[in-house]
């Protein structure tokens, strides 16, 4: 019924997108929500895009199955061309890519199975092989024990299950999350991100994460696209934009989910004692150190430690922290060279 292992080909491009662009256009104003946007994401995989209120980034969702058309480029799936397609073909397609969003979209006058059930009689299925597979899906996101409960009998992380498993009904081959969990706790979040990935790894579908929350990036993504003001401004690995972030909104969204704001502080500690700001990053082996204490220790003098935190990224523990060098740049850069003969990934975050 489709709930079997699949196994990932990581290496075959699932989704393309090349110079894409779109342009809303309201009498005499425009508004340019995306830019340029060129990405691809490999057959399996689970791929982040992230930015802050406004980026563009539910635009590109949008964009990826075609509710939204580009204004100009391109979108491929499996190498077709969705903007070549007649409104037939394009309908066929959309088949394979479906969506689960913040607001769940459940169906209040249906309970749980019949709300699974939903998307396959549209296609036509028997009724009793529809009811079927939705007991399964419903297994499979935990819920054997809510088919008769009403959206309104269940809670947010429940709604949000039945909402997956009804994506999954017709078993799509790629899973588009918009806001998926914004409108969670942390506890019910994690628990949604888990079976997100739990889903990937036994059915092998391509999943796409809509998100403003680093924290959920760092959670289940392999790579990861960040989008500020309609550009596409960094995209790679999840592992190598936490620990080298190259462009100002990639650092202001590791800080800001790490440290909070952290400019209120950082100003204070200014005023006391100027010097260099530094993030650091801990990997397993240099964790268990006392590095810093080691450092002060060495040269003999005080460090400003202006935040902390660590974080599970793709499941390798990994820690940051903020800090303040001395003034004297000579000392800075002894220190700078001690941190990173000792493993540690380092940038300056003055700005």
């Amino acid at each position: 019924m489709g709930l079997l292992p699949q196994k990932k080909r990581m290496s075959m491009i699932e989704i393309e997108v090349k110079h894409l662009s779109k342009t809303f256009r309201q009498k005499d104003l425009s508004v340019d929500a995306l830019c340029d946007i060129s990405l691809s994401i490999e057959k399996g995989d689970i791929f982040g895009i992230i930015g802050m209120s406004g980026a563009g980034k539910s635009t590109l969702v949008r964009c990826l199955n075609y509710l939204e058309r580009p204004s100009d480029g391109q979108v491929f799936i499996e190498g077709r061309e969705l903007g070549t397609l007649s409104e037939k073909e394009l309908r066929r397609e959309r088949m394979k890519i479906a969506m689960i969003f913040q607001s769940f979209n459940l169906l209040s006058q249906k309970n749980s199975l019949d709300n699974i059930c939903f998307p396959m009689q549209i296609q036509g299925k028997n009724r009793k092989e529809a009811r079927e597979r939705a007991k399964e899906l419903l297994e499979l996101v935990g819920l054997s024990d809510k088919a008769k409960s009403y959206p309104s009998q269940l809670s947010g992380g429940q709604q949000q299950r039945v909402a997956i498993a009804r994506a999954l009904a017709c078993e799509p081959s790629i899973l588009l999350c918009d806001e998926a969990t914004s409108a969670l706790d942390p506890q019910t979040t994690e628990s949604i991100l888990n079976l997100l990935k739990e889903i990937n790894e036994k059915m092998g579908i391509t999943i796409v994460i809509i998100t403003h929350q680093m924290a959920v990036i760092q959670k289940v993504c392999n790579r990861v696209a960040i989008i500020e003001n309609g550009h596409l401004v960094e995209h790679g690995s999840v592992m190598e934009i936490f620990e080298h972030p190259k462009s100002h909104a990639a650092r202001e969204l590791i800080l800001r989910d790490a440290h909070g704001d952290i400019s209120g502080a950082a100003a204070m500690v200014d005023e006391i004692h100027k010097g260099q700001k530094l993030r650091i990053v801990f990997s397993e082996n240099s964790a268990y150190e006392p590095v810093i204490s080691n450092m002060i220790l060495q040269f003999g003098q005080p460090v400003n430690i202006l935040g902390a935190n660590t974080k599970n990224v793709g499941g390798v523990a990994k820690g940051d922290m903020l800090l303040q060098l001395p003034e004297n740049r000579e000392m800075q850069f002894k220190m700078e060279n001690y941190l990173i003969e000792r493993g540690l990934a380092i940038e300056e975050v003055n700005d």
